[in-house]
């Protein structure tokens, strides 16, 4: 059985196959390494062992890896929240090729990522509502940039995409 869901910049999907209330065989699903995903992976899991009767293994991943192991060796069978804009051109074509089904939503509207600064900074400093803007100005927010996490699909997107700005 080979399925797999995405969170994408605003949806979060689980993956519950449409399968025989007996037994579905062996099921792997990538645990990625953040909170809600951990959450998430968990109810998919025992929703398959209890309602399905699969034998389900949860896979340690991440986006990269996870995407990268989809388009390669068609695994694990779900992924259960995946920040699509992370991995790129990839998981297009997977989905394309038919590889990836995006089964149903989990949380609405989902998650937005994007670089953002307090509503009173951009209202003091109407400069600050561009990437031009805070360039020109660093010291405006405190001449730092709080990335995401080593390790994760956004920290390799933002750290590009710092230096090309």
């Amino acid at each position: 059985m080979k399925f797999a869901t995405s969170l994408g910049a605003a949806t979060l999907a689980l993956a519950v196959p449409t399968l025989a209330h007996a037994d579905c065989g062996e099921v792997s699903i990538a645990q990625m390494n953040w909170a809600s995903a951990s959450v998430v992976s968990q109810i998919e899991k025992f929703i398959m062992e209890q309602g399905y009767g699969c034998t389900v293994s949860l896979v340690p991943s991440d986006t990269v890896p996870a995407v990268t192991s989809l388009a390669e060796n068609n695994e694990p069978d779900t992924v259960s929240e995946l920040w699509v804009n992370s991995a790129g051109d990839a998981y297009d074509k997977l989905k394309e090729q038919g590889k990836v089904r995006e089964l149903g939503a989990v949380l609405e509207p989902g998650g937005v990522e994007g670089w953002w600064i307090p509503a009173y900074l951009a209202e003091a400093h109407p400069e600050l509502t561009t990437i031009e803007g805070v360039l020109a100005n660093p010291e405006l927010v405190g001449g730092q940039f709080n990335n995401c996490p080593d390790g994760w699909g956004c920290r390799i997107v933002n750290d590009n995409l710092i230096p090309a700005f």
